[in-house]
């Protein structure tokens, strides 16, 4: 078989892998621009086939009208590219029209006579190198994308060898055509490795700008669900409120018993106010945790102290802490650290109703330091626990909800998280874990 056709041959069938990357790419990747270019790589692959059925089946040498026609077609569906690259240009059935005339024309054009195909080659490569330069990026262009300078300077190389070729002879089967036909080659599998990288950066950018656009979905949902959980927890306090206020402009309605009694109930809704605002205020600006190495023994004994001393909420709260000796020294921040601990103590003891026994364990969990608080209350139902770190959920009648939302985001601060384990009627254990590779 002559080196010519042999040469072809192979030319056919790594054109035809490429075609097949490109249509595996594009099912995940349906950018126009590589939609163009998807159907310019098969219009390639579809002449270097046709130019063998010309050699095999037809028995001439130089390219049929179709063959030609082929080749027109695919150099401007490379342009159809740079275009829809540049512009965001979409093919009309108007655009394919005209195409298709001068695709013909040039085709006939070409038919004429050597000096003619010549001409015609000539200003083939003058559209390659003018399609190099559209996908070349430019000053403008926000944002830019890793491959376009290679595809621009390998589109631009390729129309260059078209163009060059045209004035070198070379006969077939010699070195010469053998370089020539090389360095085409090469031109191609390089572009078509530069398409590649400019599709997945292209691909990559459009998610990221997408997922930019779901989180700013999801942080005016967010404050969308705050400000209505707001409202909802204010409105019972400045209920009470206004019902107090409305009892006291009439003194002589209450007696003396009665008044006291008013008075304290605004007092403790205007306290329940300000720490449903105090929950909200830490949660909206939630302080930089501040680590520095320490020992969570003292925490721990610190927070059981609290809970013993509060006789008015934990006065039948048998309080055990028990800490593992082997737990080291590690970062963290010692008050959000108690913070969280006394939330999740306090929650246990009032899940008791003030009665039953509270145990805070330290221990080595793995590569964490596990900070367990559990209580024998009433527990958690299974349908419950899935949200019982969202805002304003809380099973506690005069609860902001927020509490154990502030812990998780104080536990994730310090690349932590926290673990429930609860079943009604039993109690529930809330493991707090602190990686002790964050110190």
């Amino acid at each position: 078989m002559p080196a010519p056709l042999i040469l072809t041959f192979v030319s056919t069938v790594a054109f035809a892998v490429q075609l097949m990357i490109f249509a595996y790419l594009y099912q995940s990747h349906r950018l126009r621009f590589f939609q163009y270019l998807l159907l310019a790589w098969g219009a390639y692959t579809l002449c270097k086939g046709l130019k063998l059925v010309d050699v095999l089946v037809v028995g001439v040498d130089h390219p049929s009208f179709v063959t030609g026609l082929t080749t027109i077609v695919a150099v401007g569906l490379t342009l159809a590219a740079a275009f829809a690259h540049r512009w965001n240009y979409h093919v009309r059935a108007r655009d394919v029209a005209i195409g298709t005339a001068l695709a013909v024309g040039l085709t006939l054009a070409g038919d004429a006579g050597d000096d003619a195909q010549r001409a015609v080659d000539i200003v083939l490569g003058g559209i390659q190198m003018a399609t190099g330069l559209l996908f070349w990026p430019s000053q403008a262009q926000i944002p830019r994308f890793r491959g376009e300078r290679l595809l621009a300077a390998f589109l631009t190389l390729w129309g260059l060898h078209r163009v060059a070729t045209q004035f070198v002879s070379t006969v077939p089967g010699s070195t010469g055509y053998l370089v020539v036909h090389a360095v085409f080659i090469l031109l191609y599998f390089l572009s078509t490795f530069a398409v590649i990288i400019m599709v997945l950066e292209r691909a990559r950018s459009d998610s990221e700008r997408l997922h930019a656009r779901l989180r700013e979905a999801e942080r005016l949902a967010t404050a969308g669900e705050l400000a209505a959980g707001m409202a909802h927890e204010i409105r019972n306090p400045l209920a009470a409120i206004l019902n107090a206020t409305a009892l006291l402009t009439d003194e002589t309605e209450l007696t003396a018993e009665e008044r006291a009694s008013t008075l304290a109930a605004l007092r403790t809704e205007t306290r329940r106010l300000n720490r449903i605002l105090s929950d909200f205020l830490q949660f909206a600006r939630p302080q930089e945790a501040r680590r520095s190495p320490g020992d969570i023994r003292e925490v721990v004994q610190h927070v059981g102290s609290l809970i013993r001393g509060d006789r008015s909420r934990a006065g039948r709260v048998d309080v055990r802490v028990a800490v593992d000796p082997a737990v080291p020294r590690f970062a963290f921040d010692r008050d959000q650290v108690i913070q969280v601990l006394w939330n999740v103590a306090l929650n246990a003891v009032e899940a008791m109703h003030g009665r039953g026994r509270l145990s805070l364990e330290v221990n080595r969990q793995n590569g964490d330091v596990a900070l367990s608080v559990s209580d024998t209350g009433t527990g958690i139902a299974k349908e419950s626990l899935p949200h019982v770190f969202e805002p304003f959920y809380t099973g506690k009648p005069n609860g902001s909800g927020l509490g154990l939302t502030i812990a998780e985001r104080i536990v994730g601060a310090h690349g932590g998280r926290i673990e429930i384990d609860s079943e009604v009627g039993r109690g529930t254990r809330v493991t707090l874990l602190f990686p002790l590779q964050a110190a």
